[in-house]
């Protein structure tokens, strides 16, 4: 069943996609690349509001109307979609839970590196997982079901709505004024040695010695160095330490990899946000986003895929407020760490949809 689900989507977004091609094509002259547009009321009087371009001139074409009407329903959701996954302990598996290695391990780097994190901009999306994050249920499962892989977008009623990397790179970071502000210098971290030059040794270990070394509690056991908490002495840092801290959070927090433990994936990242660099991860974000929603809706509405669903569930409560409870919202945080902070509200899935 999720096979020919899953091709029977690729063939209507194949449709769908030579067909927009061919409107963008006729149209690319009326195209304005305005970032932002006056808006006008309805007699040509100019208000106080702006649209977010590129826009297109005159208005959206007959053509591209009727061509996005006729493909805003996608029914991949309902050829063979199954909700009884969703009832389960732990509907996706990959979902972010804090452990106690988890517990020790992050205090600990933010008393070396914490000032160094909020220079790169990381900092609030680290601590945004110091705490359990809940998944509300029946607002992710209503949402998937409008969910249309061919466009990347929720396809409701009054149009389509997504979001674009840069928004998710502002929904995820603190974004602190430039005024008066100077650019710090990357900063290499503690200890020359990188973790991606360690990595050869590391596999042949956990290929013939210990299969079971890079599941996240046996890659702690390898690198994470333990505290004595009887003389309340923090330890020295071990090497590449910070690195090992930081590929555990991107692939068990902030990506949530599919095999459920540390891969070699995201090592290059670890390594450069080690040494103080700074990174766009709002693309990265989104990129894992749009390939994980894909793999749920076109594999039967199964959640066991692995991916950043925790991201998605905020972004939904950002645009639809009705369907969260009351969160304390200030300048000093991103929305998603004030969402993580409210309590939580029961929502059915008839509410939802």
């Amino acid at each position: 069943m999720a096979s020919s689900t899953s091709t029977s989507v690729e063939v209507r977004s194949q449709a769908f996609q030579t067909e927009f091609e061919a409107i963008c094509r006729d149209i690319q002259g009326s195209v304005l690349p305005n970032i932002l547009t006056p808006w006008a009321d309805d007699v040509g009087t100019a208000i106080d509001s702006c649209v977010l371009g590129p826009s297109i001139d005159g208005g959206m074409p007959e053509r591209l109307v009727a061509h996005l009407k006729n493909n805003l329903v996608d029914l991949s959701a309902f050829d063979g979609g199954d909700f009884q996954d969703w009832n389960v302990i732990r509907p996706q598996q990959q979902w972010p839970t804090v452990t106690p290695d988890w517990e020790k391990w992050l205090p600990r780097m933010e008393h070396f590196f914490g000032q160094q994190w909020k220079d790169q901009g990381i900092y609030h999306l680290i601590k945004l997982f110091d705490r359990p994050l809940i998944m509300d249920r029946s607002l992710l499962a209503a949402a998937l079901c409008f969910w249309s892989s061919a466009t990347n977008t929720m396809n409701f009623r009054f149009g389509m709505m997504t979001a674009d990397r840069s928004r998710y790179g502002r929904f995820v970071r603190h974004v602190p004024s430039r005024r008066g502000s100077k650019r710090r210098p990357c900063r290499r971290s503690r200890g020359g040695r990188e973790l991606q030059t360690m990595w050869p040794a590391l596999t042949r270990l956990a290929g013939n010695k210990a299969k079971n070394m890079l599941n996240y509690s046996s890659f702690y056991s390898n690198f994470g160095v333990e505290d004595s908490a009887e003389d309340d002495v923090i330890a020295p840092l071990g090497e590449v330490e910070h690195a090992a801290f930081l590929l555990y959070w991107l692939c068990k927090f902030v990506f949530c990899t599919q095999a459920n433990k540390v891969t070699l994936e995201f090592a290059h990242l670890a390594d450069y946000l080690a040494q103080g660099g700074r990174l766009a991860l709002g693309p990265f974000l989104l990129g894992h986003i749009y390939r994980m929603l894909h793999d749920i809706v076109t594999d039967g509405m199964k959640p066991k895929h692995g991916g950043p669903l925790w991201a998605f569930q905020f972004w939904l409560q950002a645009y639809f407020p009705e369907l969260r409870a009351a969160a304390d919202i200030n300048d000093a945080e991103p929305l998603a760490n004030a969402f993580a902070c409210a309590p939580k509200k029961h929502n059915t899935s008839a509410l939802c949809s």
